[in-house]
């Protein structure tokens, strides 16, 4: 069972188990998904949609970042750069939906771009103590995980992750390298990863704390 940020309960159950059984097991659990419901609908008065509008925030790197918009008409490409203590989004003249479309588009393809460059540079540091050879670095959207690894060494990590400090980034990155040569969460694979980062369990408190919201400031379709 799991209660989604939009606050929406999913079960998932064998198809021989009884509705009647799932109903119960729900019903038990119904404090704590109130609780979980409540969580979320607080996180959200904290942290609201983006509307992209000037003087918006968004984190980079450990860091609060103003949105600062800039618009010219007829202007052919649209980015998003940072300067100083400003993230700059350049459009043409859009509105409405297509205006949340492409500065979503484009402030995705800047986190994208800045997660891998951090990600690529944290898997080089940390590759050759691990004795790993991992394959591709690969940037994606992920909605409930923040990095995965596949048995062919690829790492998958979510778009999102620049949006954090570096140290979290960092263990992000190392727990899916250390995936490579453990693939569980045994006590193996913690002091493996302990090895390498000592202080993992604060940059994992950081993410468990702080990762909910990190989902729903960058959610805007």
């Amino acid at each position: 069972m799991r209660v989604h940020r939009d606050c929406a309960v999913v079960v998932r159950a064998p198809r021989h188990v009884l509705k009647a059984v799932v109903e119960e097991f729900v019903a038990k659990r119904a404090e704590w998904i109130i609780e979980k419901q409540e969580y979320f609908k607080r996180l959200l008065t904290v942290y609201p949609p983006k509307e992209f509008k000037n003087g918006e925030s968004f984190g980079f790197l450990g860091r609060n970042l103003r949105l600062k918009l800039f618009r010219a008409a007829g202007r052919k490409t649209i980015e998003c750069a940072v300067s100083g203590d400003r993230l700059k989004l350049y459009l043409d003249g859009q509105t409405g939906k297509e205006f949340k479309f492409v500065s979503g588009s484009a402030v995705q393809d800047f986190y994208s771009k800045h997660t891998g460059m951090r990600a690529r540079a944290f898997v080089r540091k940390h590759a050759g103590a691990l004795a790993i050879k991992p394959g591709r670095v690969l940037i994606v959207d992920q909605t409930k995980r923040w990095g995965s690894c596949a048995r062919s060494g690829d790492i998958r990590l979510n778009w999102r992750l620049s949006m954090m400090p570096p140290a979290v980034i960092e263990y992000i990155v190392v727990h899916e390298l250390c995936h490579l040569r453990v693939n569980s969460h045994s006590a193996k694979f913690w002091s493996i990863l302990k090895s390498v980062l000592p202080d993992y369990e604060n940059r994992r408190a950081w993410l468990r704390r702080h990762g909910p919201a990190v989902f729903l400031v960058s959610d805007w379709g």
